[in-house]
């Protein structure tokens, strides 16, 4: 956490988040009616910019995962590899755990001086939801397919499923880009959860953005599935580490296997 490079990353998720908040708030705003403080993450997490570039941010605070520096070797022989390797995979959870939090407290503050608190959904959100085709909608460049998911859950439990949509998924990338560390070197890794990400961007033009609840609220087993499959190839990655970190070999350079 004393790592520029991780308070910039926090940074560019903030950034990103205002952007997306912003517009919603001043759609609100020029409707004229309060917002339930809830509201802006859920929206924020739809918008195709802010939703495509969040985990910018995350990728950045992880780059140099697997964190190999001089002092590694003594921390392995001390702990183990089994435990430094459960400890490297706890670390990306928490990251994941911790950007989100921050992304979520940050949409909470933004809203605070023009919304309340509670179960029901906002007039902005309804009118957004029901016509997304609005001069006001247009005009501040706002999209919330939300109108099926304002149906069955309220605004508490959509923020929570938006909440563990993002989790999963940041947690799922960071993994990535730490068993492709520790196998074949941070650059190789760090170039994986890229990829990885870019692919499912170029996806979501034509499809829709992975980490969104909104598209996936018809029925509690559709909510459910997204999650499920995230937890599963993050469990394969997990056992994978465990298997590879008992054939690495250490290098001294900072942030590198050989």
């Amino acid at each position: 956490m004393q790592s520029p490079r991780v308070w910039m990353g926090y940074l560019l998720g903030l950034t990103l988040l205002g952007l997306g908040c912003s517009d919603f708030l001043k759609y609100a705003g020029e409707i004229k009616e309060p917002v339930n403080l809830l509201e802006p993450f859920v929206v924020a997490h739809c918008q195709a910019f802010v939703g495509r570039l969040w985990p910018l941010g995350y990728l950045l605070i992880l780059a140099d995962a697997p964190f190999i520096g001089k002092g590694t070797d003594l921390l392995l022989y001390r702990s183990g590899r089994r435990a430094w390797n459960l400890g490297m995979n706890c670390y990306v959870l928490m990251q994941s755990f911790g950007y989100v939090v921050c992304l979520a407290a940050g949409s909470v503050l933004a809203g605070a001086p023009f919304g309340f608190l509670g179960d029901i959904w906002s007039g902005p959100a309804y009118l957004l939801a029901k016509f997304p085709k609005s001069a006001a909608a247009l005009k501040y460049h706002l999209v919330f397919e939300g109108e099926t998911m304002m149906g069955q859950l309220t605004v508490p439990q959509a923020f929570a499923a938006a909440f563990v949509y993002l989790f999963c998924y940041l947690a799922l990338l960071g993994t990535v880009l730490y068993v492709g560390g520790l196998m074949f070197g941070s650059f190789w890794g760090f170039l994986a959860a890229v990829a990885l990400h870019l692919g499912r961007v170029a996806l979501s033009f034509w499809f829709r953005i992975p980490w969104s609840p909104v598209y996936e609220s018809g029925s509690l087993y559709r909510l459910l599935r997204y999650p499920c499959r995230a937890g599963l190839f993050w469990l394969i990655l997990t056992m994978l580490s465990f298997f590879a970190v008992a054939n690495v070999e250490f290098s001294e350079r900072k942030g590198g296997v050989s």
